[in-house]
């Protein structure tokens, strides 16, 4: 197998399940989160990636360009939609603004995002749970015949050759 230098590994169910409903600020600091967990090696578990990564708000400015009210808002919301995980220095868990604010150091997590090894799925299968409906559909007519005693087979007939087709039809 050969390995991919200086990339991060996504997982499926970002693009499979998320991509479409997530908020631009939200997937950039989604994607800062995994950059930050998943893209770095374990260097005390060899082997392993990092399952939580302290990130700062200026680190989230400075990877996005956001706002620190745009960063603050897409973190709530990721949390609500349960893709992220944030926890202090002790790991407790911080679900809410006012948990997060008088942290002194903010830990993400994107194990949600994760699948087990034991839970198996094949690659390519798309697992969404909100598959789009067909709102309407366009009937299908022939607009122009074709003229089948050509040479080279089947051949559309000009716009003049056609209204004349028609006028012809309805006498």
């Amino acid at each position: 197998m050969k390995y991919y230098y200086k990339t991060t590994q996504t997982p499926n169910s970002l693009f499979d399940i998320h991509l479409k409903t997530l908020l631009s600020s939200e997937l950039k600091v989604l994607l800062v989160i995994i950059r930050k967990t998943i893209g770095i090696a374990d260097v005390n578990n060899k082997g392993n990636r990092l399952e939580r990564a302290w990130i700062s708000q200026k680190l989230f400015h400075i990877c996005t360009n956001l706002s620190g009210r745009a960063i603050s808002t897409a973190i709530n919301s990721l949390i609500q939609k349960d893709l992220i995980i944030v926890t202090n220095q002790s790991g407790q868990f911080l679900k809410n603004k006012n948990a997060r604010r008088g942290a002194s150091r903010l830990y993400y997590s994107s194990n949600s995002l994760l699948e087990r090894k034991d839970n198996k799925n094949i690659a390519s299968d798309i697992t969404c749970n909100n598959p789009v409906n067909k709102v309407h559909t366009i009937k299908q007519t022939i607009t122009k015949q074709s003229c089948e005693n050509s040479s080279q087979g089947i051949t559309k007939l000009t716009d003049r050759e056609r209204i004349f087709q028609i006028h012809r039809s309805k006498k």
